[in-house]
């Protein structure tokens, strides 16, 4: 048997030293110990009963609620209830549009320190890159063509990320623990009416939350693994309080894990909490709240040639981590200067209201908050420290003189904080035949950055806090010297209408409905150089239409159409520039609304054993809104534009089984994308002059034209298995299609064991995950895609320099995680 250490040496990643002051505090050893088990400490699954299919668009969410409320009593079984098609891989759907679902049976076998991303990897129109095994940092996601910044993703309803300067795929781990999701569906392409997102060109993930059980009790779990990988969690129920139809429950986590390649460490603590109150058989209140305190050390991402050159032993240009040690002439290849915190805090209030037995009304408020802070730090030289365009006197050393001949090493710590808060009301109806909803929706936004510039340590590289107003340094004429001071914001109105009419007994159902958006968007830099206000408003319209039928006993046919928009982020309006030079470094130049429109045609087919889901999707993007490289004075300059067009077809192939003989569950993805940008990209000649690069025709980044999944769940009694492969062909990094990533496969491996009821613990399950078992080194994924990664020629006849290299997600190594957990 192993023993466990108390050592804090990072000498022994892989090896099997825990503290356990990490996984639940100072003086609770003893409950920590608990949790291992011949000196591994590894989660399980307690089984609850699974979500329901979506029904039709104008009434799916408010279905899934009520069979929340009804499956909110926890199901225990030391055999486990792992009967689901694929194992939970797959969901059966009758909604008239592509839906891709994960349900509670695959999540519960999955490592609990899997973020929202990771446990939707297996679905065939998405792509996920997931940068550390800590499930921390965040990610990135590809659907059908169309990345992050076009994919909406929401919590019980609740927008996240919204409109904001990254996209929510860099934030969805900080908003839920994997123990307390039930499902999570994808709708590639496509969005409720009501749904209050405008940025999903390429569709919305929609994650749902477990309900309260009805009984008190709760769950415990221990786990701990590869990269001395910590996470302590528990959650208690209330059950039913009293007489009055409250339900609720509270849960705490913290993780805890040191960085796979370089060095630092991350820790996120979190805190979910939901209740519900039943009014009636059809009404209801449902409150979810969280907060959320991670911070990590961000990593450097190659460029190929790097890679290639480190992964064959040959010398680098750029070390691909950065420095463990701290040197004030070069103190941005510090790791040190590179921490991030995040502190989000955020809440939802559904609200369900039975009129009659004709109308129900629809409310649901929100709001969230994100305070982050992202540390680096730059060498100034006095008398180049500029704030925008203008030059500022500042005394570096402290010594009252401005010198040239004096550098310093400054700590640049950009804080943001944002606000999002809005309100979705609808009045629904059903009758025999017909059901619809007529609703409104506002959103507020606000999106502040402050990056002082502070003294730090020129021997250690230590930074100073950053709300520490002491160590900002101050021009000579004492106001504080920042080199960003801006506010984005835009206020948001939509009304939406929907009404579907069901014939030939509810088999064939015809829906039609129309939102329009109106959004003002605003931006306001403070910078005295450059102080400026810009004002926008755009209204657009997005109708949609959908038809489904149920042709044959098992069978489903549908049709799907609906147009969308995205807004340039109020963010993108703001100009950027070089602290050490003045000159721009990204343009706020305006640009206009990207549009969508998108159809599909889809078939099901699903009986008691089997289950298969076919959808064929176009899509049509106009004003295709990118970020890309100009040159302004013969300086690079990141600027958002309109991309011209972008051409979408494909197909997704979903096939899964129920259990064959009671033991195994197969599962199978597949999709073909085919993408073409449309138009040739406008950039700067080396002589300065307006050209274009030969784009018409090629494939858009980050666009593989075939990826798929092969999944596998198996039980003998209280034994089970989940196993997956997912393949990526190779993909685009370069608008040019001058360099693209290689393909790559990526796997993982679950093994548990449910063992018998002991004292108090109901479901004890002891549960090995592990990801990447042939530990490949290679390319996860597009971090950064340029314009053009060779020099070339421009439409003109003008010669065109090799852009900024792409860089790219290095895909984490072998890993594995160990947990034990029981419900009580």
């Amino acid at each position: 048997m192993s023993s466990c250490t108390f050592s804090p040496s990072r000498s022994s990643r892989s090896g099997m030293s825990v503290p356990l002051d990490a996984l639940f505090g100072p003086g609770k050893k003893a409950l920590a110990a608990a949790t291992f088990l011949s000196g591994l400490s590894v989660t399980v699954p307690t089984a609850y009963a699974a979500t329901s299919a979506t029904t039709e668009p104008t009434k799916h969410r408010a279905h899934a609620a009520r069979t929340e409320v009804e499956a909110g009593k926890e199901s225990i079984s030391v055999t486990g209830t792992h009967h689901q098609p694929g194992g939970g891989m797959m969901r059966a759907e009758t909604a008239s549009r592509a839906v891709q679902t994960v349900t509670q049976n695959y999540i519960e076998m999955q490592s609990p320190t899997s973020s929202p991303l990771d446990l939707i990897a297996n679905l065939p129109s998405v792509n996920i890159t997931t940068p550390d095994p800590s499930g921390n940092e965040g990610g990135s996601m590809q659907s059908r063509g169309l990345y992050d910044n076009d994919i909406g993703i929401m919590l019980n309803g609740m927008p996240i990320a919204n409109g904001g300067t990254s996209s929510a795929s860099n934030f969805v781990q900080n908003y839920i623990d994997s123990n307390n999701i039930s499902a999570e569906s994808m709708s590639p392409g496509s969005i409720s009416v009501e749904d209050p997102v405008t940025s999903a060109g390429a569709g919305a993930l929609s994650i749902t939350t477990r309900a309260p059980s009805k009984k008190f009790g709760g769950l415990v779990s221990g786990s701990y693994g590869s990269f001395n990988r910590t996470r302590g969690f528990i959650r208690v129920d209330s059950g039913e309080i009293g007489h009055t139809g409250i339900t609720s429950y509270a849960s705490f986590s913290n993780t805890h894990s040191d960085a796979w390649r370089g060095s630092g460490d991350s820790d996120r603590k979190h805190m979910d909490f939901r209740a519900q109150k039943l009014i009636g058989n059809r009404s209801s209140i449902d409150l979810f709240a969280g907060y959320n305190h991670s911070h990590y050390y961000l990593n450097r991402y190659p460029t190929l040639a790097n890679f290639q050159n480190d992964k064959h032993g040959r010398p680098v240009s750029t070390p691909l981590s950065y420095n463990a040690q701290f040197s004030a002439t070069s103190p941005s290849s510090y790791y040190g200067v590179h921490g991030t915190d995040k502190d989000q805090f955020y809440i939802s209030m559904p609200m369900k209201f039975a009129l009659n037995n004709t109308f129900t009304l629809n409310i649901s408020p929100y709001y969230e908050r994100s305070d982050i802070t992202l540390n680096s730090a730059s060498r100034l030289q006095e008398g180049y420290t500029y704030a925008g365009s203008a030059l500022q006197r500042v005394d570096l050393n402290g010594d009252g003189k401005i010198s040239t001949a004096t550098r310093a090493a400054v700590s640049t710590n950009s804080m943001s904080v944002t606000q999002q808060g809005g309100v979705v009301a609808a009045l629904g109806w059903h009758s025999e035949n017909n059901d619809g909803q007529i609703g409104y929706w506002h959103e507020e936004y606000r999106y502040s950055l402050k990056t002082p510039m502070s003294k730090m340590n020129q021997t250690t590289g230590a930074q100073p806090s950053d709300t520490d107003k002491s160590s900002y340094y101050r021009t000579t004429s004492g106001s504080i010297y920042n080199s960003v001071d801006y506010l984005g914001s835009y206020s948001l109105n939509s009304g939406f209408l929907e009404d579907t009419v069901h014939l030939l007994n509810r088999k064939m159902n015809i829906t039609a409905g129309i939102k329009v958006t109106s959004m003002t968007l605003e931006g306001q830099d403070y910078l005295p150089s450059t102080a400026s206000h810009t004002n926008h408003t755009y209204v657009s319209p997005t109708p949609r239409f959908s038809w489904s039928y149920n042709f044959a006993p098992h069978h489903q046919l549908y049709i799907n159409a609906e147009g969308d928009f995205r807004a340039p982020s109020p963010i993108n309006m703001i100009s950027r520039y070089s602290t050490s030079t003045g000159r721009m470094t990204t343009s706020g130049a305006g640009a206009k609304p990207q549009y969508s429109i998108k159809e599909e045609l889809g078939y099901r087919y699903s009986d008691d054993l089997f289950l298969a889901d076919i959808s064929f999707f176009n899509m049509n993007v106009s004003n295709r809104l990118l970020s890309v490289n100009m040159f302004s004075n013969d300086v690079q300059v990141s600027q958002t534009i309109n991309a011209g067009g972008e051409t979408i077809r494909g197909v997704d192939v979903m096939l899964s089984t129920r259990p064959l003989f009671h033991r195994f569950s197969p599962y199978f993805a597949f999709e073909y994308l085919h993408t073409t940008m449309d138009n040739n990209l406008q950039t700067t000649a080396d002589d300065g002059s307006v050209d274009y690069l030969r784009t018409k025709g090629k494939t858009a980044v980050m666009s593989p034209k075939f990826s798929g999944s092969v999944g596998l769940t198996y039980n003998e009694g209280p034994f089970f298995m989940n196993a997956s492969v997912h393949y990526t062909s190779k993909q685009a990094s370069s608008f040019m299609n001058d360099q693209y990533m290689p393909s790559y496969f990526s796997d993982s491996l679950t093994l548990g064991y449910h063992l018998p009821k002991f004292f108090i613990a109901q479901s004890p399950t002891f549960k090995l995950n592990f990801t990447n078992l042939t530990s490949q080194y290679k390319l996860g994924g597009v971090y950064y895609f340029s314009n053009n990664a060779r020099a070339t020629t421009g439409v003109y006849g003008h010669k065109i320099g090799a852009d900024t290299a792409p860089t790219y997600y290095i895909m984490p190594p072998f890993a594995m995680m160990g947990t034990l957990s029981t419900s009580f």
